[in-house]
């Protein structure tokens, strides 16, 4: 399911331009009024007092692409915010649903070949967790490594032990990090490094990377980890349930890929 505030999420604070926030705050407000008179991108940009460079910008920074393609997926999210989930004993499971859902359609499947074809060819695996609630996800992915007779081991962000494996490291190591973040000056320099020799990385994070990243980093999956379209605060979503789905979604076609 398309969802234009699903991959607003995926931008971390800080990362719109003034502009452009502007732009979110108006869309935010007036979602209904622009889905259902159909407003054309010429109007949006008078109302919201900005230009077509501020619309497309934006578009672009959050992956979706065209001003057609906003308007279903703003469209997406006016239809859910009118159900009101929280009338029945359904609502976690839609939530759980809707969020699978959005992740479904934001991983693409050349990225998941990209990964598993560095990881076939790798001598040696790093999986590396950048926060601690991330241990499981990327502990359930070393241990099916594991299980499939591959050279893999399990990392923290302890800086010191990084840096020893990545120092250590061969040509087609390959490097596996995991994180609810886009923007770590230090990871983005620990990827950097394990490019200069010859090693490979592959980003998985709950936010779009930053440059740095996104030029090192041989391959790039950003997920969607927050329930946008449910805004009942009893209903919780844990953020590790992307990285788990993401790791079945790598393995199925892990296990089905002809070697």
């Amino acid at each position: 399911m398309r969802s234009f505030l699903a991959k607003l999420s995926t931008v971390g604070d800080g990362n719109l331009t003034s502009r452009e926030e502007v732009l979110v705050d108006f869309i935010k407000t007036n979602s209904k009024d622009i889905v259902e008179f159909n407003i054309k991108i010429d109007e949006l940009a008078k109302r919201a007092k900005t230009g077509f460079s501020a619309i497309y910008g934006l578009l672009k920074k959050i992956d979706i692409d065209g001003y057609r393609d906003f308007m279903i997926c703003l469209a997406n999210d006016v239809e859910h915010s009118e159900l009101n989930f929280a009338q029945n004993d359904q609502c976690v499971s839609n939530a759980y649903i809707n969020i699978i859902k959005q992740n479904h359609t934001v991983i693409k499947k050349n990225n998941l070949v990209a990964t598993i074809e560095l990881i076939n060819k790798a001598p040696r695996i790093f999986v590396c967790y950048w926060e601690g609630v991330l241990k499981g996800p990327a502990m359930d992915l070393s241990n099916f490594f594991f299980e499939q007779g591959l050279n893999v081991y399990l990392l923290d962000s302890d800086w010191d032990s990084i840096n020893e494996r990545v120092n250590s490291s061969t040509k087609d190591d390959l490097f596996i990090f995991i994180t609810k973040y886009g923007t770590s000056t230090h990871l983005a320099r620990v990827i950097e490094t394990i490019g200069g020799k010859k090693g490979n990385s592959i980003f998985i994070s709950g936010k779009v990377p930053s440059k740095s990243i996104k030029d090192n980093a041989l391959v790039k999956h950003t997920l969607i980890v927050d329930s946008v379209e449910f805004q009942n605060k009893k209903i919780y979503i844990s953020k590790t349930l992307p990285f788990h789905y993401f790791n079945d979604l790598l393995i199925y076609h892990y296990l089905n890929t002809k070697k």
